[in-house]
């Protein structure tokens, strides 16, 4: 008997144990499976936030893919193209030079000379291609203070036709430093006319057949 009860308690105490294991769990099953979506929630929501910041890196490249672009094709300066009044490249880069002239005068700069060179030969452009492009090189010798002198640069930058700085030589005044002494070469660019154009070209042409009837038959 004594066995019995002892083995009746025990059960008992095993029947209890489950019988608040099952309490505990009903009571912290909630808990559990609010926690559990609690993390689903939260994973969800890092998914989304990855996934936002992706797009917004995305976007991010492709404004500054744009804006590279805009930049480059407001840096991107045409070459001037001259129109019916201007027929020949003399003429053209009269117009051109009148514009650098009033830049000078803008900018309150005095003008000792100026020295233009047509198409010189050592321009990448004259080099390249001369039967569509001229270009004409000033060297110019001026007079300024650095303030007009940078306003000067400025303008030139600012210029929507392509131009090329080639050199730039600055001394100051030995009587009054504020003032510079200017050795400034830039090169003006034009298009060719259709009819400067066809001319150059019927003269390579005919240069290039005039070389090679002068070739020994035997090359």
């Amino acid at each position: 008997m004594k066995e019995l009860e002892k083995y009746k308690e025990a059960l008992m105490y095993l029947v209890l144990i489950i019988i608040i294991a099952v309490f505990c769990f009903k009571q912290i099953q909630p808990k559990v499976m609010a926690t559990i979506s609690i993390f689903g929630q939260v994973k969800e929501q890092t998914n989304a936030a990855e996934q936002i910041s992706q797009q917004l890196s995305i976007a991010k490249q492709k404004a500054e893919r744009k804006k590279k672009l805009r930049m480059l094709d407001d840096m991107t300066k045409k070459i001037y193209q001259p129109n019916g009044a201007a027929t020949d490249s003399e003429s053209t880069f009269a117009l051109l030079l009148d514009d650098v002239i009033e830049i000078t005068r803008k900018n309150h700069i005095k003008t000792h000379s100026i020295q233009s060179t047509l198409d010189p030969e050592e321009d990448p452009f004259i080099k390249g291609d001369k039967a569509h492009f001229s270009a004409n090189k000033l060297d110019m010798k001026m007079i300024s203070d650095y303030t007009d002198f940078k306003g000067f640069l400025e303008d030139l930058y600012k210029y929507p036709y392509l131009l090329n700085v080639n050199s730039i030589e600055v001394f100051p005044y030995s009587k009054n430093k504020r003032i510079l002494l200017i050795n400034l070469t830039i090169t003006l660019y034009a298009n060719k006319s259709a009819e400067e154009t066809a001319e150059a070209e019927n003269g390579e042409n005919k240069e290039n057949k005039e070389n090679k009837e002068e070739r020994p038959e035997g090359e």
